[in-house]
């Protein structure tokens, strides 16, 4: 296998607090390559957040204005033949009042993608990198990923790929139920990687046609050697785990809903995560509301290896995630991996992940006086029932998003394309 120069392209990693999950990635396949080139957004507020950089990376900022100037200067590009497939494709996937709409959407995505592909193949001939000897790697599947569709459209021979997670991924999570130049991106990338199963089914009706040929499922993992805690403890109370941003699709504050309708009284709940003040307000004035004498403790943003390690000193009775949308959830894949059972939305690929042996899947519009009494019912069990869930989601991790493996099986791949 030969040994190349891998060029990433993401949003935050590792210059913000934001896609936490690729130093996993990054400390098993940035070895397998001679030299690692990060191109992500310039910012300064992921310090003191231990954020994994391999040795043999460089990290070069960039500011995302940059691509959002000159617009005008791109509208001779809407006369050409990616352009105008695109426009009619999305003529047939949407009714008559949002196609204005779609053209913006587009438009800006285009003259992104543009400005993008030139700076990629100044910055390669800036630092004397041979763009064949490279492969380009585009985090998520947006106007990155078709900067790369468009860099590989003008030579075949560059390898190109990209991953979808859930936004990107998932047109109803988008305004106006819309995804912007999919066609193009999967059938110009070198191949794209979604990361469940789901995802790939609903590129292939979204576009309509089979795409085995140019999409693949490679899942995301978590590294944890801490040993999990399977056996059940003897404690004065039940804990309780969540971890997310504070924002509208998490619905944090659906917790303490559940929690409000449980029997079980002694209970505590620690969540980590950081963002919308509204939506951690909203949060405080439920608990006040439904259970104010709910012991919780929000822990802001904190380093990845303090939620692990948090999870591998103290018996965690149960993890939520009750998020309106997810790809697969890495918090949950974390918990799994430190034995802890899981409740969870049936959103995305989350069922890929949580089933009835690990966990218990809560519909998206879910009763939580429902979901209360399938906990106080669980909390209830036998001991010998509840470590059965606790094995068993630690086996989940192991066999299916171990870190380790998935992400080696992935360089693998991309390395031989």
């Amino acid at each position: 296998m030969s040994r190349k120069t891998l060029i990433l392209l993401c949003d935050s990693y590792p210059l913000s607090a934001g896609e936490f999950f690729i130093d996993d990635e990054m400390r098993v396949i940035a070895p397998k390559f001679d030299k690692v080139l990060i191109y992500t957004a310039s910012a300064d507020t992921g310090k003191n957040l231990n954020r994994f950089v391999p040795d043999n990376a460089e990290v070069v900022s960039f500011s995302r204005q940059k691509f959002e100037a000159g617009k005008l200067k791109s509208i001779f590009r809407i006369f050409t033949p990616m352009f105008i497939a695109e426009f009619f494709f999305a003529l047939k996937k949407l009714p008559l009042k949002y196609w204005l709409s779609a053209f913006k959407i587009m438009y800006v995505d285009m003259h992104r993608a543009t400005n993008l592909k030139k700076e990629l193949m100044a910055l390669c001939k800036a630092k004397n990198i041979d763009m064949a000897d490279c492969v380009f790697y585009s985090y998520w599947h947006d106007y990155k990923a078709l900067a790369l569709a468009m860099l590989r459209g003008k030579s075949q021979n560059l390898k190109c790929v990209a991953r979808a997670h859930g936004w990107d991924n998932f047109a109803d999570r988008n305004n106006y139920s819309y995804l912007s130049f999919k066609n193009y991106i999967i059938q110009n990338l070198s191949r794209t990687f979604t990361i469940s199963e789901l995802g790939k089914k609903y590129f292939e009706t979204y576009l309509g046609r089979n795409i085995d040929d140019r999409v693949r499922v490679s899942r995301l993992g978590k590294m944890n050697g801490r040993l999990p805690k399977l056996k059940i403890e003897n404690k004065n109370e039940y804990l309780f785990c969540s971890c997310s941003h504070f924002n509208a699709i998490k619905r944090v504050h659906l917790l303490a809903e559940i929690f409000s309708q449980m029997k079980t009284s002694n209970i505590k709940w620690i969540h980590f995560g950081w963002g919308y003040k509204e939506s951690e307000d909203l949060v405080k004035k439920t608990i006040e509301d439904k259970i104010p004498n709910l012991n919780y403790e929000f822990k802001g943003l904190v380093p990845n290896n303090i939620i692990l390690d948090f999870y591998s000193n103290n018996y965690i009775d149960m993890f939520f995630n009750v998020s309106s949308t997810e790809g697969i959830p890495v918090s949950i894949m974390e918990a799994m991996s430190a034995g802890i059972p899981v409740v969870a939305t049936d959103v995305g690929g989350t069922s890929e992940i949580v089933n009835e042996k690990n966990g218990y899947l809560i519909d998206v519009d879910f009763d939580p006086k429902k979901v209360a009494e399938i906990i106080d019912k669980y909390l209830n069990s036998s001991l010998v029932a509840q470590e059965e869930f606790r094995y068993e989601a630690y086996n989940t991790w192991k066999r299916n998003y171990d870190a380790a493996s998935n992400y080696s099986n992935f360089a693998e791949i991309i390395l031989n394309l």
